[in-house]
């Protein structure tokens, strides 16, 4: 009896491992067709070992920088960069790890992050001056460079920016959120290691992009590291703060700043109505301390986005950027 239920037992487990045996070897297959359909539409740079991924566009002085937040990258400007490309240079790009860039052995940290985004522009051969456009972490990063690289940057454009204090100010609120988030991106990248997204890659959400993009957004999120780099990147989410925290950014001069804030608050399900009106009101108060960073700056309420304003009004972003171009031709 007890060898008859042995028996059982490992054929049972035997059908599982061919089972897995199976749909990992058909993930790999279909990981490799969708790679295969959807290369990368800009050039791969060496940035030292490794290639980024960055997409240029358009014509004309300065040259835009679009960088995304996190688990974002190139593809989350398909609604701003054409728009710009009409009427100056504009380049987006893929973090280490996300999208058509290959993965980096260095941590992910803010401060690194923007080392490798220098080396990229460098050896790419994108020349300046440059606007910096950055949206969430994407923002905190392009201050880090613009504080860094003062003399290659003409212009910020911060969207919805993260502040390297919002974790510290709120730091329960903020911990239960990153672990939050963090579950969730470990899932996605158990699903994307083992296949499972590249076999059903149209279960895969538009974030608000069109058609061409979102095909590209499938593909390459079924892909790529993008969720393994993304967790990554949460990991050391505080660090990254903590760093920009050190290099006390407390002032751009005159350099012409516009700061995107979003007009409408969106809540965290899992916090109290207390909770999210608390994190509403810094979020908001840290918005105004990064308008004072420059005696050149303006701020914009995009009064009917919630974080995403460059996809849900990206001509309010477009013409912004417009605008900030127009003045810095003036003054060259």
């Amino acid at each position: 009896m007890k060898t008859k239920a042995f028996r059982i037992i490992s054929i049972l487990m035997l059908v599982i491992l061919i089972l897995a045996l199976v749909t990992l070897t058909a993930g790999a297959i279909a990981k490799a067709n969708l790679a295969k359909q959807y290369p990368a539409p800009g050039q791969l740079v060496d940035v030292g070992g490794y290639k980024m991924h960055i997409n240029c566009t358009g014509r004309g002085s300065p040259t835009v920088i679009l960088a995304g937040g996190s688990l974002e990258y190139s593809l989350f400007w398909a609604l701003v960069q054409p728009e710009v490309a009409g009427f100056t240079r504009a380049c987006s790009y893929d973090r280490a790890g996300y999208g058509w860039s290959e993965s980096s052995p260095r941590p992910r940290t803010a401060t690194i992050m923007v080392e490798e985004l220098h080396t990229l522009l460098t050896n790419g051969k994108i020349e300046g001056p440059y606007v910096l456009v950055g949206h969430s972490l994407g923002g905190m990063m392009m201050r880090v460079y613009a504080q860094k690289y003062p003399d290659e940057v003409a212009g910020l454009v911060l969207v919805d920016s993260l502040h390297e204090e919002q974790i510290s100010r709120l730091p329960d609120i903020q911990q239960r959120l990153l672990q939050e988030v963090l579950g969730q991106a470990r899932m996605l990248a158990i699903l994307n290691s083992t296949g499972f997204m590249a076999l059903a890659p149209q279960n895969i959400p538009n974030p608000g992009v069109p058609d061409e993009a979102y095909a590209q957004l499938q593909a390459t999120s079924a892909t790529s590291g993008s969720f393994k780099t993304n967790v990554a990147e949460l990991n050391v989410m505080e660090e990254s703060c903590a760093e920009v925290r050190a290099l006390h950014i407390t002032s751009f001069g005159n350099l012409p700043l516009i700061v995107f804030s979003a007009g409408r608050e969106e809540t965290i399900a899992f916090l109290s109505d207390a909770e999210n009106q608390q994190r509403w009101e810094v979020w908001q108060a840290l918005q105004s301390e990064l308008v004072a960073l420059s005696s050149n700056s303006k701020q914009v309420i995009a009064e009917q986005s919630g974080h995403n304003i460059q996809l849900d009004q990206p001509a309010l972003v477009m013409e912004a950027i417009r605008e900030m171009v127009d003045a810095i031709r003036i003054d060259i």
